[in-house]
């Protein structure tokens, strides 16, 4: 009898996790990154000036506004940090991922889903990337107290290895060439296209 009770509280406890692991609220979620990639085209990757086997990945969210495409990720997971929108222009961090969210330059019903890694972000993005959206406090304790200052000059000396990100002006880091869209399932641009 105690056998019995035992497996049917098994079974019952297990059909909790799965049932939870399936609704809305579930910490069984895939990571934003994983989310992103499934929900929107990829359209192009910028390489790393750094490390050639680093990338930010542009996703285009087609017919969705900024503020939809915010809501969007939001929902799914909750950042550790987010901006403000400004200027057509909202920036995210989820665990050590930056997510950029920007109003096309090509057409302003499109959102561009820009996405990389801390590594990524601390050797590409110049500081001028971060200002008035996150606090340069913020970004100092993730990147390191002198990240500023050292980047600031590194930017000086080489501003065509200080990325600006997907719809700025001006050259993009390992890409050479205005972006041309790509297919879901290509890594497009730059240096290490078809790697």
């Amino acid at each position: 009898m105690k056998r019995s009770i035992m497996s049917l509280m098994i079974i019952t406890v297990m059909l909790f996790v799965t049932a939870c692991g399936e609704s809305e609220g579930s910490i069984f979620k895939d990571g934003i990154e994983d989310y992103i990639s499934t929900t929107y085209t990829l359209y192009d990757t910028v390489e790393s000036a750094e490390n050639s086997d680093r990338y930010a990945r542009i996703y285009q969210a087609e017919n969705k506004e900024l503020s939809a495409v915010s809501e969007e990720l939001q929902s799914h997971e909750n950042p550790d940090e987010m901006s403000d929108i400004n200027n057509g222009k909202q920036i995210f961090i989820f665990d050590n991922v930056f997510v950029t969210l920007t109003e096309s330059e090509d057409d302003p019903d499109n959102t561009m889903i820009e996405v990389a890694e801390q590594e990524f972000a601390r050797n590409n993005y110049g500081p001028s990337f971060f200002e008035g959206y996150l606090l340069a406090s913020l970004i100092s304790n993730i990147f390191g107290n002198n990240w500023y200052d050292s980047r600031s000059r590194q930017c000086n000396l080489n501003p065509e290895r200080c990325y600006g990100g997907y719809n700025a002006a001006g050259s993009y880091v390992g890409k050479s060439t205005t972006p041309t869209i790509r297919g879901s399932s290509n890594r497009g641009g730059g240096v290490g296209f078809g790697k």
